[in-house]
């Protein structure tokens, strides 16, 4: 069995179609001719039975009865079917108990039916007589309480056996014929049917890393076409992605890591020329540590942009106590809040827990918070407010610093944009609001940004997202 189906599957579409259509046909043919076959022969032998009950009532109602004897009381073998065995002969036979023949029609001539002795019941079955088929009824003779012996009445149903018979016959001719015209009639539908399915083939056999832009050819027939042209441009769309997304980090480490190798580069080749102190080259090789770190840190925050581009469903979330998880973070930047002599206002009375996913969540609040840290002013204070109300939960995080002109509140999110007030007095690389801008949109939280006396920003998240 499993040979038979390895060898199926190496047929083509069509071939398989066809193959399977011949076995659908042949399976329901089947059914359907012996269906046809045992109705016409149950109603062939209905009828004659029909006939053989009204032949044996009829003549059972001729008969007297003597003491040892049954005969008709009129003369019944001078009927023509009694004595011809043309057309429509009628055979009938009379027997005492022990089988000896009483009586029986001038057609038999020298034969004699066959009897079932002991028998008390009517019973129809097929016989031969003369090497032809007969079917007889057998009755007993019971009169006033008293067996008498047996008649039989038969008819020839040769006629109607080669109806059956050439009926069969015809039935198993055409079954093969059948069969073969399915085969050929379902290659040419299948060769109709895969015609679309092969166009689809070719153009996307035509698309490759230089023309990903093309796609299939949707249909809106609302069947399986449909669906497959869509989930290959889906998949087409998901690849162009991909590829985009390598692109885009390829070139983006490319420009950010171009600069601190090409100084990094130049420092230790500087350094080589000559003898120095061993104090000048600590103090060189803790540059280069620095600026590795910085790379480092640059590069792992590519690696979150692009994983976050990546199309995300089914996020895991689970039950996340904000006002814990702000204080981990602040944790982080203890050290450096220390140093610029800052201060915390946190808004301590609020206890909720917020159904999200973790890992976002704690990238867009600690990406926020190490701007707020990093660009505060010395001697500030940095704000961190929960507010709640019917249709979201909101926090808001705020610092004094270099203001952040309106017309930047849009391409502050861009990867790599960096306010003109910080490139030379903070540094880092531009990413921070970047990652805090997708971690957002996967979440679907509001990004607000308002820059008055503080620098704010604050995210709305859904009420419908909390317990």
């Amino acid at each position: 069995m499993l040979a038979i189906l390895q060898m199926m599957n190496k047929l083509s579409l069509k071939n398989r179609i066809a193959l399977y259509s011949v076995l659908g046909i042949a399976s329901l043919s089947i059914v359907v001719f012996i269906a046809i076959y045992f109705t016409v022969k149950n109603t062939v032998f209905n009828e004659i039975d029909k006939d053989l009950v009204f032949e044996g009532e009829k003549h059972l109602n001729e008969l007297t009865y003597g003491k040892d004897s049954v005969h008709f009381y009129k003369n019944e073998w001078l009927e023509r079917e009694h004595i011809e065995v043309q057309s429509f002969p009628l055979f009938i036979e009379i027997t005492n108990k022990k089988g000896k023949t009483l009586n029986k029609s001038p057609n038999l001539y020298d034969e004699s039916l066959e009897f079932t002795l002991d028998s008390t019941q009517k019973f129809i079955q097929n016989k031969y007589l003369r090497e032809e088929s007969i079917r007889q009824i057998q009755l007993p003779l019971v009169h006033e309480g008293k067996t008498y012996g047996y008649m039989v009445i038969a008819m020839s149903f040769e006629d109607s056996e080669m109806v059956i018979q050439s009926l069969l016959d015809t039935l198993l001719l055409i079954y093969p014929v059948l069969l073969v015209i399915t085969f050929f009639t379902s290659r040419i539908i299948s060769r109709i049917t895969i015609k679309p399915i092969s166009h689809i083939a070719k153009k996307v056999d035509e698309i490759n890393s230089n023309n990903l832009n093309k796609r299939v050819s949707e249909t809106s027939n609302g069947d399986e076409l449909e669906t497959l042209s869509k989930a290959i441009n889906d998949f087409l769309n998901r690849i162009d992605a991909a590829i985009k997304r390598e692109k885009q980090f390829t070139a983006d480490a490319s420009h950010q890591l171009r600069t601190p190798l090409a100084v990094i580069k130049g420092n230790l080749e500087v350094l080589i020329r000559q003898a120095r102190q061993p104090e000048v080259y600590v103090k060189e090789i803790k540059q280069n540590i620095g600026k590795i770190d910085n790379m480092t840190d640059t590069v792992e925050k590519l690696f979150v942009l692009a994983r976050l581009d990546i199309e995300h469903k089914n996020i895991e979330v689970e039950n996340i106590d904000v006002y814990n998880l702000t204080e981990v973070i602040l944790t982080n930047y203890k050290q450096e809040i220390l140093q610029k002599s800052m201060s915390l206002d946190i808004d301590k009375s609020f206890k909720i827990k917020l159904v999200s996913n973790k890992t976002y969540l704690s990238l867009i609040l600690d990406n926020l918070i190490s701007n707020a840290v990093k660009y505060a002013d010395p001697n500030t204070t940095i704000y961190i407010k929960f507010l709640l109300s019917e249709l979201n939960l909101k926090i808001s995080i705020s610092n004094t610093g270099p203001k952040i002109s309106d017309g930047e509140t849009e391409m502050i999110f861009n990867p790599f944009y960096r306010n003109i007030d910080h490139i030379n007095t903070v540094k880092g690389d531009g990413l921070g609001l970047a990652i805090v801008a997708k971690a957002a949109g996967i979440l679907q939280i509001k990004l607000h940004l308002t820059t008055d006396e503080t620098t704010n920003f604050s995210i709305d998240i859904p009420i419908d997202s909390q317990t």
